[in-house]
């Protein structure tokens, strides 16, 4: 009798995510690469504006084709990056004592003409002010690399979700063209 529970246990547990539309978004059953990295590989990041955009782009680079960049694109991943700097902390003589970054990217992926994704995403990182100029440099660079790494981070997860969505359904009318957020002209491969 126990031998029938556990026989009916066996059978939900392989059978239970396969039955209800279950897919791993970044591995498969067997282990071995997915569609996803494969996906990931064929964006074309169009170059950022000035040096931390440039940061930026290398650290999309790495998250999103680590062998390098992939001859033939299927996406275009186009990225405007502004960042500020906050004084929230003085002393009496007011010199700032803390200060916080904020790193805004506006994020386009397009394919074909449509527009996958258009977002905007943010990240901001807090830093002290410390006495010598020098270590008030060092940290806020630091902070700059802390914020670059946490908007590479959510830019690629917001991308995968993009494109396993656009791919269930990609006659979606969401997915109709639209122009860039950055040029007068459509999202486009450029091949």
């Amino acid at each position: 009798m126990w031998w029938s529970r556990a026989l009916l246990l066996f059978v939900v547990m392989t059978l239970g995510p396969a039955g209800c539309g279950f897919r791993p978004m970044y591995g498969t059953p067997s282990g071995a690469a997915t569609g996803m990295d494969a996906d990931l590989a064929a964006i074309r990041i169009e170059p950022i504006k000035d040096r931390i955009g440039q940061q930026l782009r290398n650290a999309m680079l790495q998250r999103l084709s680590p062998r390098g960049e992939a001859a033939d694109y299927t996406y275009r991943l186009e990225i405007k990056l502004t960042e500020s700097v906050s004084n929230l902390g003085f002393r009496k003589d007011t010199f700032a004592t803390v200060a916080n970054l904020s790193m805004s990217a506006q994020v386009l992926l397009g394919t074909n003409g449509a527009s996958i994704l258009a977002d905007n995403v943010t990240t901001t990182v807090y830093f002290d002010h410390l006495g010598p100029r020098y270590a008030s440099v060092a940290a806020e660079r630091d902070a700059e690399e802390r914020a670059l790494n946490q908007l590479a981070d959510d830019i690629r997860n917001r991308i995968a979700v993009a494109i396993q969505r656009y791919q269930a359904n990609p006659n979606d009318e969401r997915y109709r063209q639209r122009r860039s957020i950055f040029r007068d002209d459509r999202v486009e491969d450029r091949q």
